[in-house]
């Protein structure tokens, strides 16, 4: 997510001050109808400028590791040498993990046509009971035509890895490779270059939008009728702040003849538009992802996320 452009960082949402919530005021006015006609004898009628918020949840993360010297003696290798090089792909994944609860906190579950949700009105094949198909062309217009004017600065799609082989077989995913020239080029000097860090030579794209594949998308079902959830996004759909960046420290009990190593990250991920609508603090992913914690403060068009639910002849 962080490379596609995804998540953007927010400075707001920096609660360096403390506390477990964050706002984010704004104002918003009316901006719907049309000139009123000036005359000499009528005045115009005013509409109300009004302050609202965003309010985003600070999320403090922790984690430890613990190994004794019997059992590196045992492997012939360090162990905590090895859990140290992981440390960060598995903060990422984790992070990623309370990213996608928040979405489906926001949207509510795959097919349960649950109009309380904030963002019901972004959901393809679920809004009105659907059946849902493979991923096609049909879904990407689909999803920018929800976002109106707006559609055409979706720029990613993550979807699940099964989602994305049946594209595959299919032969409609593109990709961008580092060293290509003219477009490639231009793409991959542009707001894809990110994707290229780490030793990655391509880049996959579908319908022109950069392809982001997790597992850890919410399904429900199972074998040839498993359903997922398939997401479209504008850069920046997603904000993040940081409360304290991450620390590490490691200890060595010389009883137990043991090293212990910990994490611990204190942030938040905020889908832009939304706030959190309840007093609950630090919430697990269970409660990021009840529906009923959420609520829309942007009108629909200007909510950057969108949300087809698909099935893959993979399964």
């Amino acid at each position: 997510f962080l490379a596609s452009g995804v998540v953007q960082p927010m400075a707001e949402l920096n609660a360096t001050d403390g506390g477990d919530f964050v706002n984010v005021p704004f104002w918003k006015a009316n901006l719907s109808g049309d000139f009123e006609v000036l005359t000499d004898s009528t005045s115009l009628t005013p509409s109300k400028i009004q302050a609202d918020k965003q309010i985003g949840v600070i999320l403090h993360r922790g984690r430890a590791w613990e190994s004794r010297d019997l059992a590196a003696l045992a492997a012939g290798s360090d162990p905590m040498a090895a859990i140290g090089q992981k440390v960060g792909a598995y903060i990422a994944n984790q992070r990623q993990k309370d990213l996608l609860a928040a979405l489906d906190g926001v949207f509510g579950s795959l097919n349960a046509n649950d109009s309380n949700s904030a963002l019901f009105a972004n959901c393809i094949d679920s809004e009105s009971g659907d059946t849902p198909t493979g991923l096609s062309p049909k879904h990407v217009a689909k999803a920018k035509s929800l976002l109106g004017d707006a559609g055409d600065q979706l720029s990613a799609v993550c979807m699940h890895s099964k989602v994305y082989y049946d594209l595959v077989e299919r032969k409609l995913v593109d990709y961008v490779v580092a060293g290509d020239t003219g477009a490639g080029a231009t793409a991959s000097g542009g707001s894809i270059a990110p994707a290229y860090a780490g030793g990655n030579n391509t880049v996959p794209t579908y319908c022109g939008l950069r392809v982001i594949v997790s597992d850890d998308v919410s399904t429900t079902g199972s074998g040839a009728s498993t359903e997922y959830s398939t997401w479209f996004f504008t850069p920046g759909a997603v904000a993040s702040g940081e409360q304290a960046g991450m620390t590490m420290e490691t200890d060595r009990d010389i009883l137990a003849k043991s090293n212990a190593m910990a994490v611990d990250l204190h942030y938040c991920y905020h889908p832009v538009g939304t706030k959190w609508a309840v007093t609950t603090t630090n919430p697990n992913r269970t409660v990021l992802g009840t529906v009923g914690n959420w609520s829309k403060v942007y009108e629909q068009k200007n909510i950057g996320i969108v949300r087809a639910t698909n099935v893959s002849a993979q399964d």
